[in-house]
């Protein structure tokens, strides 16, 4: 053996990594908690606030100065701690990805993280792979490599033995070695890395916040301006209406929106991670939750991807000896017939490849539907060809009978849900290499190998969910239509020859017409598709309206992964393909996939529930404040205490239903439409009713009681107090969404729970001692004070009960 071919030591590897160091691309750090902290400065509301303390300090109101900054600090403190823990979560699930590549150490093959990798090792490299370093091809067979990472040239470029290779550029067909010669940051994309790395962009839905954020920090300003208009012509002291105006303003923006959704998207990717499902960005969780459709290949999703040959056809020596030489080990199928082959053969498989040397080889590829390799045998040479039955009859000498026997054998075997490779080859030839048109000719054929593959024990129960969920599953595969069918019905899915449509018959399909058969779901197998036909497929579901998840695992499955929603691989697939997919199963289960769209509506749930809670108090105080100027009343709440309101009722709850638990009921609800709005138009009513109640209600109170008392302070107190505990009580309301809070388990988040208490403990304190009392201007309340403000929010939280009752009539 070549030494370049026997690959470095472990020894000298080692202390290669100690001078060249890991193998990886430099990259921008995630911000630091300072950053982090500090950054939560950077926002308009901070300044409003700041400028205000300023105003006020001047103006010797102390208090109010006082209570301004503690809101400054408190609201730059929860802003802190979401925004870190969705930085931190993003940035540890970001590291689970590792690439992994085959290096050859000590003549041994070995799979090694690419960071592992130092100049001079002795890389395989195969179709779907990325490169992982800078290097010099030693061997090339058929290798056409994508540099569009570097030269933005889409086009393949085939290389030769003794060309260079880059780091990050794609295989996308053949089998080649190489020797590497440069590593992370002295690589050529290495040099541009930082200059590369994209910014992180907005989600879709963090988009559609921002506008709705923006239009509603307009109509605040509106409000307030005309709130301090009204209090100016009234003839209301100019200091008291300026810091009341400020505190309004503040309350009423949701400045905490935009970090919570994040967190919520963080938390929703960890959850689904728990259940082996790795989500690669924000906007796949986003988008998980409204999925119509799943696109899914039978092999090692449904079925649990290990292989066993449980049949033999035909001339079993010739079988055996062609599934050792004409083998690279590179897919279950092969290992199996390989294990298969040791276990039977008596002679050494590594004597019997030194006996047969490879001259030559056409790597399989999912459109040629097929494996060739040329080996020596003593003067002349064989040709070895594996793939699909069918194109291997086709091109083989045989008899009429025969074939038509062979072809019985197969139906018989994929109706049995069995997967089939046939074997041929070509003899006594004279070959130094080999061409397509050497393998589609003159075959003998040698047989056929069975596997088998069983069924997962999870996928009848998932499948059962997506039905309950109105969910379709389309199967697509490269099998036999007989094979995937026994598959399918098996796990309960009821398939026959009519809802089925072969690759063939798929070629004379027109776009259009693939639309109508899917839109009237006449069709659940596709089988013997190729790689674009899959793609074919999901541009039609998606001219349909669908929101399309596909699963996928090789180079080839790219185009349609990418043109999918939500792309889906298992843990083993092609770099390439990893690369395109939302979704990485970490345990190539169906079950996880339906899990993870079970979490994806959990996080869309809750992104709603936040936006329902934050909004649905945002213009109670001002509505108060403008009835009271209306009627010539002084102002029912001071600048104090709405910033007291705002850090107590909103603050902490907000901060517990970025982790609330899903809906049991979840998957037993159709998808949301993908044209429906995060802030839907029943949202936005509810909204309206409750905080137009809730103002009224807490004017009301203040009003009765100057009506009765003429005590302004008490009617302070009682307004101050029911406009805090208001969202205190009926968060309970708002987490259930649509469904009434009774039919499912109201104090099911403990940390809501507590934040729930703490939040009516805080709301109190100011009327616990005489100089907290004398600081927030408040009197003590008797019983039957506590007793109108809890009946007060009791009424608020039946409002938004029927109000949900509703929007349900209305079938939201």
């Amino acid at each position: 053996m070549r030494k370049d071919k026997a690959g470095l030591s472990e020894k000298e590897a080692k202390k290669r990594l100690q001078i060249y160091g890991s193998n990886v691309l430099p990259e921008k750090p995630p911000p630091s908690a300072i950053i982090v902290f500090l950054s939560q400065l950077k926002n308009p509301l901070v300044y409003i606030l700041l400028a205000a303390s300023l105003i006020t300090f001047f103006l010797r109101e102390l208090a109010d100065t006082f209570i301004i900054l503690v809101a400054v600090f408190i609201n730059t403190i929860l802003g802190f701690v979401q925004e870190e823990r969705a930085n931190k979560a993003l940035y540890s699930l970001k590291k689970l990805i590792e690439p992994h590549a085959k290096v050859i150490r000590s003549k041994m093959l070995k799979e090694l993280p690419v960071e592992m990798i130092v100049p001079g090792d002795l890389v395989i490299l195969e179709q779907g792979m990325k490169i992982p370093a800078d290097g010099r091809l030693i061997n090339a067979n058929r290798f056409f490599v994508s540099e569009a990472v570097l030269t933005g040239e889409s086009v393949p470029v085939q290389k030769s033995a003794g060309k260079d290779v880059f780091m990050g550029t794609i295989v996308t067909s053949g089998r080649g070695e190489m020797i590497v010669e440069k590593t992370g940051r002295n690589t050529e994309i290495g040099k541009i890395a930082l200059d590369i790395q994209k910014e992180k962009e907005d989600t879709p839905l963090k988009k559609q916040l921002s506008i709705f954020s923006r239009q509603l920090t307009i109509l605040v300003v509106i409000l307030i301006s005309f709130v301090f208009l009204i209090g100016v012509l009234r003839d209301k002291e100019i200091s008291e209406l300026f810091t009341t105006s400020v505190a309004l303003a503040v309350s009423a923006i949701p400045e905490g929106l935009l970090v919570g959704l994040t967190v919520v998207l963080a938390i929703g990717m960890q959850r689904i991670l728990k259940k082996k499902g790795l989500v690669r960005n924000l906007v796949s969780a986003e988008t998980l939750g409204g999925v119509t459709t799943i696109c899914v290949d039978k092999t090692g999703t449904l079925t649990k991807g290990k292989m066993q040959v449980v049949e033999v056809y035909g001339d079993e020596e010739g079988l055996k000896k062609q599934a050792i030489l004409a083998n690279d080990l590179d897919d279950p199928l092969v290992i199996a017939a390989w294990e298969w082959a040791v276990k039977k053969q008596k002679a050494s498989p590594g004597k019997l490849r030194k006996l047969y040397p490879r001259i030559d080889s056409i790597p399989f590829s999912s459109k040629s539907r097929f494996f060739a390799s040329l080996n020596k045998d003593q003067k002349t040479s064989t040709l070895f060809v594996n793939g699909a039955p069918e194109y291997l009859l086709s091109w083989s000498k045989i008899s009429s009978q025969k074939k038509e026997k062979t072809e019985e054998k197969i139906k018989k075997l994929t109706q049995s849900g069995y997967r089939v490779i046939g074997f041929a080859r070509r003899t006594n030839l004279n070959f130094k290499s080999i061409s397509e048109n050497d393998v589609k000719k003159d075959l003998e054929f040698i047989g056929l190998l069975a596997f088998s593959d069983p069924v997962r024990p999870q996928v009848e129960k998932a499948l059962e969910k997506t039905q309950k969920a109105g969910i379709k599953v389309l199967v697509i595969t490269g099998d036999y239509p007989e094979t995937a069918m026994s598959v399918m019905k098996r796990i309960g899915l009821d398939v026959d020859i009519q809802t089925t449509i072969t690759g063939s018959k798929l070629a004379n399909i027109s776009p259009r017409e693939l639309q109508k058969k899917l839109k009237n779901n006449e069709v659940k197998l596709f089988a013997r598709t190729t790689p674009d036909q899959k793609l074919k497929i999901v541009e039609a579901l998606k001219n349909n309206g669908e929101v399309v998840a596909v699963m996928g695992d090789g180079v080839n499955d790219a185009p349609a992964l990418n043109e999918s929603d939500i792309g889906i691989v298992v843990g083993n697939a092609t770099d390439v393909a990893k690369e395109t997919a939302d979704l990485v199963l970490l345990d190539s289960n169906f079950a996880t996939i339906v899990e993870a769209i079970e979490e994806g509506r959990g996080i869309f749930d809750n992104i709603r529930k936040i936006i329902l809670y934050l909004m649905s108090d945002a213009f109670e105080e001002i509505i108060a404040v403008i009835a009271a100027i209306i009627f010539a009343l002084s102002l029912p709440v001071t600048a104090v205490q709405i910033l007291w309101i705002n850090l107590v009722s909103d603050g902490l709850p907000n901060l517990a239903l970025t982790i609330d638990p899903k809906s049991p009921g979840i998957m037993n609800r159709p998808p949301r439409s993908p044209q429906e709005n995060v802030v839907s138009a029943w949202m936005r009513e509810l909204i309206v009713i409750v905080s137009l109640a809730g103002g009224l209600v807490a004017f009301l109170l203040f009003y009765i009681t100057i009506i009765k008392t003429n005590n302004i302070a008490l009617a302070r107190s009682i307004a101050f107090a029911t406009l805090g505990v208001n969202s205190l009580v009926y968060v309970y309301s708002v987490r259930t969404l649509r469904n009434p809070f009774w039919k499912e388990n109201a104090f099911s988040n403990k940390w809501l729970n507590i934040s729930v208490i703490a939040g009516l403990i805080l709301q109190f304190i100011p009327f616990s001692t005489q100089s907290l009392r004398h600081f927030f201007e408040l009197e003590q309340l008797s019983p039957l004070h506590l007793a109108l403000i809890f009946s007060s929010s009791l009424f608020m939280f039946i409002i938004i009960e029927l109000g949900k009752i509703y929007f349900r009539f209305k079938k939201i």
